[in-house]
């Protein structure tokens, strides 16, 4: 019986390919919309607020890594968009922002950029399965609690508070340093590790306070030190802008000349538009600056690329602008080496990053998820505000 001679046949197989046909069309839209769906990287910083200078300044940096990838044809056609959150620098409005980041279901996220907030918001991700890269939050307690989604590209207080002490001890020759902070999770740390090691190598640390970061009035504290002067030879100081500006402005207008050593913390502008002329000569340790890294015989090529690029559409980047692209590329890096945007798959890729070459230099995740090639330089400020590299502990010299 030829199929021509029976309609039953005929009308059965008809309605066999309209189905094979509209099953064909379900899987090729679900297949096109399951490749056009964003890949959505949660970025967390202070965009308003005392701290907003190096949010803003990075949220710049992560769009326009984002929109560097997607010109290049995205994650494995997944076009990166920024979901971006303003922690204004408070624990709470950060931890919320965590929430958020897994109500909307983001694949990952970078951030956060206080060690205060990236510690609480690490254990709401950690739950969640979602991947975290910091490219600031610098507390070494971050990556020490055991969740295999946190990484980060910057270096640690231990290493910063170390590179400091080094630098006070062996460069300046003091031996008698006043160590203070601003009672935030940060500052703390620097100034901890920083005591600790000026205490291993031989000095002492004669007083060491805390201080409200909001105030803007220090002359109790600093009155204090001029009392018991001249035994201080130093002070150093944990924390952030504005606090470190008011600071060092007023230490200077009682008098204390004694020479001033702060974190990456205090680096950018704001620190010069707040203290003026007192901060002139003071010291800052720093993960090298976008501008340092790609300046020298030893400019990093990407390092160059970017800062002409970030430049030209925004102007100067602050310090951790380069590591907040750097922490988008390594997520985008992550996800191609997987060919997944799957989170499980995001986090195996990022814990397999060794010695991945971008803009801040080598990265190298260890077991915890630290960098294990971070970079400090100790920077004198300049007249008129800028920074220039002034000792490098890996070089033999001042460089």
């Amino acid at each position: 019986m030829s199929l021509r001679s029976c309609p039953r046949v005929l009308a059965a197989l008809s309605a066999a390919a309209v189905v094979a046909a509209a099953a064909a069309t379900v899987s090729l839209s679900a297949t096109v919309a399951a490749a056009s769906s964003p890949f959505v990287i949660g970025f967390a910083n202070p965009l308003t607020g005392s701290e907003a200078t190096y949010g803003v300044s990075d949220e710049h940096a992560v769009n326009m890594a984002a929109s560097q990838i997607n010109k290049a044809g995205g994650i494995d056609g997944h076009k990166v968009k920024i979901d971006a959150c303003d922690t204004q620098a408070t624990p709470a409005i950060g931890v919320a922002c965590a929430d958020s980041f897994v109500s909307d279901h983001v694949n990952a996220v970078v951030g956060f950029f206080n060690s205060s907030i990236s510690i609480p918001a690490s254990g709401i991700l950690h739950k969640a399965d979602i991947p975290m890269v910091s490219a600031a939050s610098t507390n070494p307690t971050l990556t020490e609690q055991g969740f295999k989604n946190v990484f980060r590209v910057c270096g640690t207080d231990n290493y910063q508070g170390a590179v400091e002490a080094d630098f006070a001890y062996k460069i300046l020759k003091v031996r008698r340093v006043v160590a203070l902070n601003d009672e935030e999770t940060y500052g703390q740390g620097v100034a901890s590790f920083f005591g600790q090691s000026f205490k291993k190598l031989g000095g002492k640390v004669v007083e060491d306070e805390g201080i409200d970061a909001d105030a803007t009035d220090f002359t109790s504290v600093l009155t204090q030190i001029k009392s018991i002067s001249p035994s201080v030879q130093l002070i150093e100081f944990g924390g952030f802008n504005p606090a470190a500006g008011l600071l060092i402005k007023q230490a200077r207008g009682l008098g204390i000349t004694v020479p001033f050593i702060s974190d990456d913390g205090v680096i950018g502008p704001l620190y010069y538009q707040t203290g003026g002329q007192s901060t002139v000569g003071t010291y800052l340790s720093s993960s090298p600056t976008p501008q340092n890294l790609a300046q020298g015989k030893d400019a990093i090529p990407a390092a160059k690329t970017f800062l002409q690029q970030y430049v030209k559409q925004f102007g100067q980047p602050t310090e951790y602008a380069g590591y907040s692209y750097e922490a988008v590329e390594v997520i985008a890096n992550a996800a191609k080496t997987e060919h997944s945007i799957a989170a499980n798959k995001v986090i195996a890729g990022l814990a397999a990053t060794h010695n991945y070459r971008g803009t801040t230099g080598i990265v190298d995740f260890n077991s915890i998820g630290n960098n294990i090639t971070p970079q400090y330089l100790i920077y004198k400020v300049q007249p008129g505000g800028g920074n220039k590299a002034y000792w490098n502990p890996n070089a033999k010299s001042k460089s």
